[in-house]
């Protein structure tokens, strides 16, 4: 003799236990994942992020004599971390009355290298020509605007900068990525 009533019982029953297996799966399963993905929430660092130190405050950073800094940062993203790389590089200023500036090396022309011309007293892309004031301003040439400035923090011991990359051959600075 069957029991008509074991067979919902029964079904019943496997269905709690499986149902219970797969609640408890998925909680076990949590912790692991938040790990696993981890990195893609974490926040990067390197272009853009922070104010970098660039250096001590300079002694020989006096008002028309620019110096050339290398902009180098520890670089996080995801699961990788790369020790001192460089990003770019910056040219700071001191104004008459002791602001610190800084400007990007990249020519917002065609993106080449901008080097001080201590002879003119200003910046020069000499690929195409372009010439630049120490206020960044763009004095002459195909350049469709002045150099691009970067945050600045400075403070009695040490300068900071916010580098960033911007668009070239446009007329407003516009930040890449």
């Amino acid at each position: 003799m069957t029991d008509h009533h074991a067979d919902p019982r029964r079904k019943f029953l496997k269905l709690l236990a499986g149902g219970t297996t797969a609640v408890l799966g998925a909680l076990a399963a949590i912790p692991g994942l938040g790990m696993l993905l981890h990195p893609l929430r974490a926040r990067s660092s390197g272009p853009g992020s922070e104010p970098i130190r660039v250096a001590a405050v300079p002694a020989d950073l006096k008002p028309g004599k620019p110096v050339r800094v290398d902009v180098i940062s520890n670089v996080v993203d995801g699961w990788s971390r790369y020790e001192k790389v460089k990003l770019g590089a910056a040219w700071l200023t001191r104004s008459p009355e002791g602001r610190v500036r800084a400007f990007s090396t990249v020519c917002p022309h065609l993106g080449c290298g901008i080097d001080w011309d201590d002879k003119n007293g200003r910046f020069l892309c000499p690929c195409h020509q372009s010439g630049f004031g120490t206020d960044g301003q763009c004095q002459y040439g195909p350049s469709p605007r002045g150099l691009d400035e970067l945050e600045v923090v400075a403070t009695d011991t040490e300068i900071r900068v916010r580098y960033q990359r911007f668009k070239v051959a446009t007329k407003t600075k516009e930040p890449i990525g």
